[in-house]
């Protein structure tokens, strides 16, 4: 278990805690018990942070080289664009061929630099994110959570959706938000990555589902260049026009030219009776006919002025839609780039189980399966990038004169529209399946980062254990979670301290008492956040794990509502009351589940753990005592397994809390320094037995408001 340095109970985040500490006016009397502790080889990711380091390094050596370059390519185009100016200039007035053949020659020069420089900035843009990647890679594990909450790709709120259930699992834990579980573990840019992430690290799963995520993050966690380029081109694409959110509600919408069928032939006659113009005009030219020359090319123009004019009057949703779609053919080939991503995952199953379910359908989603007639993500990508190729035509300085005569003369957006329509036509009702395999690819690949960069955290084990229907209780002793060595994964490493824990088996629970500061609620959070890592697929900041089918239910971080009139007091009663019924729910399911054959079952039915902090403080001690009992009573008959932290000492001598808990402390100790001043530290280790010792009346003192001496 890993506890923080000198942090209060009660505050909003992990980090920001420990930093309000370093703040207050204890500030002189504290002292972090890990200051010259180094760091544990268990927490140790110095390898891959120099890593990072080495990549950026080499990065930023490349950046200033292709900048070099492009300012000596900005100057060669100022200087052709005079060039090819000037050239035109005396071609005009003199007529001599030598200029005529500067203007050209200048002009085809100015056109080769152009697209150079095009794909030298290409180049830095390419750099720029990767860069960026690797400072988030890094922000990482300094957890700074400053910068990851400034990198747009780290905002969720807008894209989560959540029940009453997991709002409060979430808060409690910090699963979500600034400082949290989240910000540490993803490298989702994109929305449906995002969404599955958070989904799995607030959402309840069975065992076999967890083992076949953290086979999938093993195998993914060598593989790490390919994972770099994989976070590369998910962030490109998760901050453009066509993030997969929008490209799937595209796929979902009606086609557009149909309500205007008269677009199409129109574009081909325009088309055609441009070809036959020009080749009058070249005729006419030719024969030096003046009539045929001059209707000629008035027929031309006015082919252009009719079709540019439907183009800015009529096909403003087009560009739009070539946004979302094609954005440009970069978007479409780093999407059919991330879809290969898919032939990463392993093709074999966890240990002792028959089948990779998840991973076996995101290959068959992307990659295809020939068996089965399945259509591939990946070629469909594939075909839409030739569309984007000639979508792209305006989007380049390069080929903006080609695109200009093809839209000006044949209405060219509608001609990719019609073949983008006709895609959409084979492959949109696949396109949510594309994408809500890609969410679950990028969570894989976002987990594979901790696992690659801490190798020493554990794998959790789960236990198999079944429901005995006659007795009431588990048929065997698997309803224990135990924590070897469990850490905050939250924390920097420098200041994580460990213990073992354990919580179960049925019919019991763990009482953590100690003192103000001493890493209660630390304890609590410490294992919530290690279960939540379990059953999203990572490691888990453990020596070793082991845990039954469980479902987690909180109640850390209670707040009244005066909106709806609610005090603190009924706030925590109802969230108690939802924990009790949501244990209660799973009882009476497993019960049932064994009633009807649980032999059959592949899963063990699922309990609840519960962890609440310092519950119903908002009445007086003796009320309070009697409260609390009874709340944990009701839990315990219904098969929960769970903990709960107290600073009432005289809670844990209740007669009937006795019978059911093992009884756990944290302590500090107060030394006088040099100067005589009393100076408190925390340890942070966990012992058995209630706590020997209270600090609050001296905390009291230390801050200036103890008694006033006469």
């Amino acid at each position: 278990m890993s506890e923080h340095s000198s942090q209060p109970e009660s505050g909003n985040r992990a980090e920001s805690d420990h930093v309000a500490v370093g703040s207050d006016p204890l500030n002189s009397h504290t002292t972090n018990a890990s200051d010259a502790t180094p760091v544990d080889p268990l927490d140790s990711c110095q390898e891959a942070r120099d890593r990072y380091r080495g990549q950026l390094s080499s990065i930023d050596a490349e950046l200033q080289q292709y900048s070099a370059t492009d300012s000596k390519f900005g100057t060669v185009r100022v200087t052709l664009f005079f060039a090819m100016v000037i050239g035109i200039g005396f071609s005009t007035t003199t007529g001599h061929p030598f200029w005529i053949a500067v203007a050209i020659v200048a002009f085809l020069a100015f056109l080769v630099a152009v697209v150079k420089n095009e794909t030298v900035r290409m180049q830095i843009e390419i750099r720029q994110n990767e860069a960026r990647t690797l400072r988030r890679l890094c922000a990482r594990l300094d957890r700074d959570w400053a910068t990851l909450v400034a990198d747009p790709i780290g905002q969720i709120s807008d894209v989560v959706k959540l029940n009453e259930r997991q709002r409060y699992l979430a808060g409690d834990l910090d699963l979500l938000g600034d400082s949290s579980l989240f910000q540490l573990v993803s490298m989702a840019a994109t929305t449906p990555g995002q969404r599955t992430l958070a989904g799995w690290l607030t959402e309840p799963v069975d065992p076999a589902v967890a083992q076949d995520r953290h086979h999938a993050v093993a195998a993914l966690a060598d593989q790490r260049d390919a994972r770099l380029r994989f976070y590369t081109l998910a962030r490109e694409v998760g901050t453009s026009t066509g993030d997969p959110e929008s490209f799937v509600q595209w796929a979902s919408s009606p086609p557009w030219l149909p309500s205007r069928r008269w677009l199409s032939p129109w574009s081909n006659l325009t088309a055609v009776a441009s070809v036959l113009c020009l080749i009058a005009l070249v005729a006419a030219t030719l024969m030096q006919d003046r009539d045929l020359t001059r209707i000629s090319f008035f027929a031309l123009i006015g082919i252009a002025v009719l079709n540019l004019s439907i183009a800015s009057l009529m096909l403003g949703p087009v560009a739009q839609i070539f946004s979302v779609a094609i954005q440009s053919r970069r978007s479409v080939d780093d999407y059919a780039e991330l879809f290969q991503s898919a032939e990463l995952l392993p093709t074999d199953a966890p240990e002792g189980a028959s089948s990779n379910e998840l991973t076996a359908r995101i290959r068959r989603t992307f990659l295809g399966d020939p068996g089965h007639g399945g259509q591939s993500a990946g070629l469909a990508m594939r075909e839409l990038g030739s569309i984007a190729k000639a979508g792209a035509l305006k989007h380049s300085a390069a080929t903006f004169l080609i695109y200009l005569p093809l839209q000006a003369f044949g209405l060219w957006d509608v001609r990719v529209l019609r073949r983008l329509e006709e895609w959409k036509e084979r492959y949109a009702k696949n396109a949510e399946d594309w994408f809500t395999s890609l969410g679950e690819l990028e969570s894989l690949l976002s987990l594979a980062a901790l696992a690659d960069e801490y190798p020493r955290w554990a794998a959790p084990q789960w236990s198999a254990g079944g429901f005995d229907s006659k007795n009431n209780s588990d048929s065997a002793d698997d309803s224990i979670v135990r924590c070897e060595r469990l850490g905050h994964p939250l924390l920097q490493d420098t200041m994580r301290v460990r213990n073992d824990v354990s919580i179960g088996p049925a019919g019991t629970l763990l009482l953590v008492t100690g003192s103000n500061m001493s890493g209660k609620s630390t304890m609590l959070r410490s294992v919530g956040l290690n279960v939540s890592l379990a059953m999203a697929g990572a490691p888990v900041c453990c020596s070793a794990m082991r845990l039954p089918a469980i479902e987690m239910a909180t109640s850390i971080r209670v707040s009244d509502d005066l909106s709806q009139g609610v005090s603190f007091y009924m706030a925590e009663l109802n969230r108690l009351a939802a924990v009790v019924e949501h244990a209660r729910q799973l009882h009476r399911s497993a019960q049932a589940e064994a009633a009807n054959g649980s032999s059959q079952r592949r899963e063990s039915p699922r309990r609840l753990l519960f962890l609440l902090d310092e519950i119903l403080q908002g009445t007086n001690s003796r009320e309070r005592q009697i409260a609390v009992t009874r709340v944990l009573g009701m839990l315990v008959e219904s098969g929960a397994i769970g903990a709960i932290t107290t600073h009432d000492l005289e809670l844990a001598d209740e007669p009937e809390l006795m019978r059911i808990a093992h009884t756990v402390h944290f302590r500090e100790t107060i030394t006088p320094d040099a100067d005589g001043d009393e100076r408190m530290t925390f340890d942070y280790r966990m012992r058995d037995g209630v706590s020997p010792t209270t600090n609050a009346l001296r905390l009291l003192e230390m801050v200036g408001l103890g008694e006033e001496s006469s």
